[in-house]
């Protein structure tokens, strides 16, 4: 049966006027500097809103003061690699070194740096007591009710595992050998004053050790070991906790089997005390990296052949443009609502979310 020209008419007018479905937000490369030194780059961090800093492996560190629109160089130390960035505030953070014997041209063997004017000048951080720490991969400023609380630098990959602790905002550090516990520290996250964990390796051999994640109770004085993968040549890379209960965690694999990739991601629902095994991919070719979760069921997961996004909690993946080898997603909230998400990497990415549904 024919449509008659009118009535088409009407029906392409009205099409037309109705609103169009709104479009899923995608990723999109903010444009920085080229980065080819390796393949990615290590540390991102925001003091605020608008306020944040990224480095990379040859010694550089960049700033924005838009959210991550736009960067410019802040600073630049030929022999420091820049590994970790954390901040307190717009104006002071914290920036680990990974120090030499690791990655070939880095002579710097100062580990951990403070800023208090936005990352433009840098002092390195003597520890008040304890043995010397070689490089530090992992920072964690914790803030309860707005003030920080405490600071906690740690390293390294492929050892030998160092901590630095300040419990009077950064003000003084201690540091303590953690080479009892584990072989590594590679990412550190408190949930609060008490309650924390470490991600790292059993060894710092990584081809024998196995990912192992330490939790603390009180504080960091004491660390127990609350999971240990079953096979060796892997670790703990980094973590992710939407919440007190319900954590993340990206593990690599070395010696992963032909038909796996190179690593996969362990969920907790009960704080930490109990993982279980997600698959994202079998893809060989991918080894996980960073790992952020925007709530308890929504996060992403970056990879060397590119990242993941999950919105049930990790049971389902679906691939995610956000760049290659994606090492540290950060969230920062827009004027108006909404999120954005940066991730960085061989490049840096950004994604704008809307404010969730009421």
């Amino acid at each position: 049966m024919s449509i008659r020209p009118a009535v088409l008419g009407t029906a392409l007018l009205l099409s037309l006027l109705r609103p169009a479905a709104a479009a899923d937000p995608q990723w999109r490369m903010v444009p920085t500097e080229p980065y080819t030194l390796n393949n990615k780059q290590d540390a991102l961090a925001f003091g605020s809103a608008t306020a944040g800093l990224y480095g990379n492996g040859t010694g550089r560190i960049y700033r924005t003061d838009d959210a991550g629109a736009h960067w410019h160089l802040a600073w630049h130390h030929p022999g420091t690699y820049v590994r970790a960035l954390d901040m307190a505030d717009a104006d002071t953070g914290f920036m680990g070194n990974v120090g030499p014997g690791y990655f070939d041209g880095v002579t710097d063997a100062r580990p951990l740096f403070v800023t208090h004017d936005g990352g433009t000048h840098w002092a390195p951080v003597v520890p008040v007591s304890g043995p010397p720490v070689t490089g530090i991969c992992a920072i964690d400023v914790l803030k309860v009710d707005g003030a920080v609380r405490a600071v906690r630098a740690g390293g390294r990959v492929g050892g030998p595992a160092g901590l630095m602790t300040s419990l009077d905002g950064g003000a003084t550090f201690t540091a303590r050998d953690m080479g009892a516990l584990t072989g590594m520290i590679l990412d550190i996250h408190f949930v609060d004053a008490r309650t924390g964990f470490i991600a790292g390796a059993s060894a710092s051999d990584e081809g024998r050790a196995h990912a192992r994640i330490l939790k603390t109770t009180d504080g960091g004085d004491t660390w127990r070991a609350v999971f240990d993968s079953p096979r060796a040549g892997d670790n703990d890379w980094k973590l992710a906790f939407p919440s007190a209960r319900v954590g993340y965690a990206s593990i690599m694999s070395y010696g992963a089997p032909a038909d796996e990739a190179r690593g996969y991601v362990v969920k907790t629902e009960d704080g930490g005390e109990h993982w279980r095994k997600l698959v994202v991919t079998a893809d060989h070719g991918w080894i996980p990296y960073g790992i952020a979760f925007l709530d308890e069921r929504r996060g992403w997961v970056g990879g060397a052949t590119g990242g993941y996004e999950t919105t049930d909690g990790g049971d389902t993946w679906h691939p995610a443009h956000m760049g290659l080898s994606t090492n540290r997603i950060r969230f920062v909230p827009l004027p108006g609502g909404g999120t954005r998400a940066l991730a960085i990497g061989h490049d840096l990415f950004a994604l704008d979310l809307p404010p969730p549904p009421e």
